[in-house]
């Protein structure tokens, strides 16, 4: 008869008090701006398609830029010009605007000089995102490629799915010639 095999007990930390590791200290700004993304909408001028694949990680480098400042810095202080912060008041949007907001409540905060911004509202030091702008929709110059809808929605694996699709299809076409081909070097073709 074998052994009776037991379920190891777990050892105890040595040091007393919480075991899991704090994490690296940052500075937290409590006045600083918030994003919330609960008034996000996807329209056909206003997506993520269409970005370039460093578009998110610009766009996450400048909110956590932003983040560190508060309302008046980025609308009124030296921040304005960095990110090019301003209402929407005498602009025309293509797209329809959410009930209860107007156009002049509607700020833009740029991510970089070639990659758009983000339009939303501030209440108190929170920025509602409502649209993501990598196309520059919102000002659509022919210099960016005036006004462009965003390509339909895709899942990042399409282009892969269908490239893998063409490679099968490329060969079954090849095992059907290197059939042929030889049928025609052994003499069994009909």
């Amino acid at each position: 008869m074998g052994t009776k095999k037991t379920i190891p007990k777990v050892k105890k930390p040595e040091r007393e008090g919480n075991t899991i590791p704090k994490p690296k200290e940052f500075n937290s700004h409590n006045n600083g701006i918030k994003f919330s993304f609960e008034a996000l909408e996807q329209t056909e001028y206003f997506s993520l398609d269409g970005t370039c694949p460093n578009w998110s990680q610009d766009l996450f480098e400048m909110l956590k830029d932003v983040s560190g400042h508060t309302v008046t810095d980025m609308v009124s202080g030296e921040y304005r010009r960095k990110y090019r912060v301003h209402n929407h008041e005498g602009a025309s949007s293509p797209s329809k605007l959410p009930d209860g907001v107007d156009l002049k409540d509607i700020y833009q905060i740029r991510i970089s000089t070639s990659k758009g911004g983000i339009h939303g509202v501030f209440n108190e030091n929170i920025f509602y995102v409502i649209w993501l702008d990598p196309l520059h929709n919102m000002y659509p110059f022919e210099h960016y490629g005036g006004l462009r809808k965003t390509k339909p929605a895709s899942t990042c694996c399409k282009d892969r799915d269908e490239e893998i699709l063409l490679l099968k299809e490329e060969l079954k076409k090849a095992e059907e010639n290197a059939k042929i081909w030889e049928e025609l070097a052994t003499g069994t073709s009909q």
